[in-house]
Formats: structure tokens, C-alpha cells, sequence
């Protein structure tokens, strides 16, 4: 279970059948991960003085996708998972990822993924959306990755 003070728009999670979901919106005790419009039109024949008209309405649903947050579950950082995000890996522990001009080092160990530059930091960031929310706060970048294969 993920607490909804750690998750924001954006952040990738998972649920218990293990596929990965967008935040989109935060509620109170959900989160919703997808949202679709659904479009339907009807036909309405009226007669008036022996006369047939043709009227159509058109009808608009949202279709929501919706978690609560006990159904949803961090994903691991694996080093599959920091290749497939653009980090690119050296030495052993030491993963770097560029953004722009700049060079972030940071050291993957069991414990966890941390800053390694300009000294190592204490904080472990175990997850997906722990790296997201992290890199979002100093650099404004929002990390991606396109295929979770």
C-alpha cells in the first residue's frame, strides 16, 4: 500500500494483478488512472401533422478508472527498470543519468538508489515513483520511460 501523501500526478504504480497505472487525480481514500469520454447519439423520430422528424441527442459519459489505495503497490527500481529511464551504468553501483547539460551520479546498492554526488545522501529511494518524485523536485524534470515490458 502506498500512502497518498507520497504520490502525485504523473507517478507510475502498480496494482495487486501487476499492471502499471498513471496517477491522474488523488482523492481521499482512491486515486483514478483513467479516464475516457464516451460519445452517443440517439435518433428520435417525431410525427407532426402527418409529417416525420428526425431529432438527434448526443450523450456524453466519463468512464473512470478508479483504485483505492490499498490495491496499489510501489514498483521496485530494478536495474532493468534505471536502463530503460535513460540511467547509464559504469562502474558497479554508480548509475548516471543526464539531463540536458547536467550529470546526476547516484549509487544502486540492496538498500537502495541514492544521490552519490557531491556526497552520498541518506535517503533510498526503493521505488519507481520515489526516483519520480525526487528528480521532479530538483530538477523539474519528469522521468519517464516508455515501455514497461
Amino acid at each position: 500500500m502506498i500512502h497518498a501523501q507520497e504520490l502525485r500526478y504523473g507517478n507510475k504504480v502498480q496494482n495487486h494483478q501487476g499492471q502499471i497505472i498513471t496517477v491522474q487525480q488523488i482523492l481521499c481514500s482512491t486515486l483514478i488512472y483513467d479516464t475516457e469520454m464516451k460519445v452517443g447519439r440517439e435518433a428520435a423520430i417525431s410525427s407532426s401533422n402527418g409529417s416525420y422528424k428526425t431529432t438527434y441527442t448526443t450523450r456524453f459519459i466519463e468512464m473512470i478508472k478508479e483504485a483505492d489505495f490499498q490495491d496499489v503497490l510501489p514498483i521496485a527500481l530494478t536495474p532493468q527498470i534505471l536502463h530503460k529511464c535513460g540511467f547509464r551504468n559504469f562502474v558497479r553501483d554508480e548509475w548516471i543519468l543526464s539531463i540536458g547539460n547536467s550529470h546526476i551520479d547516484f549509487e544502486f546498492t540492496d538498500d537502495g538508489l541514492r544521490l552519490r554526488d557531491p556526497g552520498p545522501s541518506r535517503v533510498n529511494m526503493r521505488y519507481f515513483h520515489q526516483l519520480q518524485n525526487f528528480l521532479f523536485a530538483i530538477t523539474g524534470h519528469e522521468l519517464k520511460m516508455e515501455h514497461w515490458d
